[in-house]
């Protein structure tokens, strides 16, 4: 009905500010979906690590699934299933939801299928639904503040990237500088357990 929103995290960069938000919205009895890269160049979600950050934002109660990037892939459909299955037996669940990540084909025709799945930018949820999303860490806070859902009104799709919302920075730059410092910091820590002779 008109009161809806769905709240929705596409995880670029960071889990660990993924679990920070998670917690938060526990606190506050709300429920969130968490879409995860398995593709990503900037974080690994199959290590122990991440995994272990994925199911303690799912042991809050929230949902999550895949934030699926097309471009990567030449054969859309057939990469989709391989990382759904890949997805589904490592969280133990059954997605049937998922966003996209660089959605320009998904853009231009708003209702293109991915097999088994619905997705963020069918016309259900980009068109009929009132869409707002900090992308690229774009300010929305007079526009999160001026949204009062109402009987009246169509449902409220919102996009909430957790980087942008974690941190004191006060640029898109410092925020993402200061998030390659801390991914330096652990791979440093990280390499220091699997070579004994790095010294640095």
């Amino acid at each position: 009905n008109g009161e809806d929103i769905f709240l929705r995290h596409d995880i670029d960069f960071s889990l660990e500010n993924a679990l920070s938000i998670a917690e938060l919205e526990n606190k506050l009895d709300i429920k969130s979906v968490y879409f995860f890269m398995l593709s990503s160049n900037t974080y690994n979600l199959l290590s122990e690590f991440n995994k272990s950050l994925v199911f303690k934002i799912k042991d809050l109660g929230h949902m999550i699934s895949i934030h699926f990037d097309p471009i990567v892939y030449t054969n859309i459909n057939k990469s989709f299933i391989k990382e759904k299955n890949t997805f589904d037996s490592f969280f133990s669940t059954n997605i049937d939801f998922v966003s996209i990540h660089r959605p320009g084909i998904f853009l231009k025709n708003n209702n293109h299928k991915l097999p088994k799945v619905r997705h963020t930018y069918e016309d259900r949820y980009f068109k009929d639904m009132h869409y707002l999303s900090d992308s690229g860490g774009r300010d929305i806070t007079k526009e999160l503040g001026g949204l009062k859902p109402n009987i009246k009104s169509r449902p409220i799709h919102l996009l909430l990237h957790p980087i942008w919302w974690t941190s004191e920075n006060n640029s898109v730059n410092s925020t993402l500088n200061s998030c390659i410092s801390k991914k330096y910091d652990f791979l440093k820590q990280e390499t220091r357990k699997n070579c004994r002779t790095y010294t640095d």
